[in-house]
């Protein structure tokens, strides 16, 4: 070629062979190189965090469901075990037994005898929870000193203490309710103390106002009628009075604050 230039003619002739850096496999750009020099990678961090709080709204939710089905499912288990316990309580009288003897057939002798044989163990075991209430005293309405009264509240499951002043006409009036109630339930010790004679016990259970009627559960303080505090006067029904005590865990048998129960006057 003419001039100065160089010759192409004269070029060496390149190798068949590639180079080893030839060869070499062409590397992916970096993931700041394919964002840009310049990025600092807040998209990233941003897909990230977003990545991150739905995942946590979802552990979340999850979660709540799983706490709410579990309390429903403990909520339907306490339900069956209760009706359950209801329906293995339930009292069978003589009429449900002779309703069912009037109409059994062929396939019914044996729940009849399983009926026949529930309320022999039903009337066993309330003859011998009689004996054993009779034993602590129930059905009897008896002063008591200070010195026994911590023994009597505990011994009964469930206990009534009137604390009375002899001089005081409203306290007989408790009295006579009272004497009447302990015939009548007789799952309940029922039973006075003078408060003058009893002060410590008073003071403990800041009694200020009599007549006063204190309910204990297990030994447990529950609470107490003041004079005739929400009766309506001194003209009240043993039954309203039966009912507070009722409320307050003081009464194991079942009623209701209307029920026209019987009381034996005195």
């Amino acid at each position: 070629m003419p001039g100065s230039g160089m010759d192409l003619n004269n070029l060496p002739k390149r190798s068949q062979h590639d180079t080893d850096f030839e060869r070499m496999a062409v590397k992916p750009l970096a993931h700041k190189q394919a964002a840009g020099h310049d990025s600092t990678g807040f998209t990233q961090q941003c897909a990230d965090i977003n990545t991150m709080d739905v995942m946590e709204q979802a552990m979340q939710a999850k979660l709540t469901q799983t706490m709410q089905e579990g309390i429903e499912d403990g909520w339907n288990a306490r339900t069956a075990e209760e009706e359950a316990a209801r329906e293995a309580n339930k009292e069978v009288t003589q009429a449900e037994i002779d309703a069912k003897e009037d109409k059994k057939g062929f396939d019914d002798d044996d729940s009849l005898e399983a009926m026949r044989a529930k309320r022999r163990e039903q009337m066993k075991a309330a003859h011998e929870k009689k004996l054993k209430y009779q034993a602590l005293g129930h059905g009897n309405y008896e002063e008591i000193e200070e010195e026994v009264f911590l023994k009597t509240v505990t011994a009964s499951e469930r206990c009534v203490v009137h604390f009375y002043h002899k001089d005081f006409e409203k306290c007989k009036i408790m009295d006579m309710h009272l004497r009447r109630m302990c015939r009548k339930f007789i799952g309940t010790r029922f039973v006075r103390l003078d408060a003058e004679k009893a002060q410590f016990f008073s003071q403990k259970l800041q009694i200020r106002t009599l007549p006063c009627a204190v309910v204990f559960n297990d030994g447990v303080a529950k609470g107490k009628q003041l004079g005739f505090d929400g009766l309506g006067g001194e003209e009240f029904k043993t039954i309203q009075l039966a009912w507070v005590f009722k409320c307050l865990e003081g009464i194991e048998e079942d009623f209701g604050p209307e029920d026209e129960v019987e009381f034996q006057a005195d």
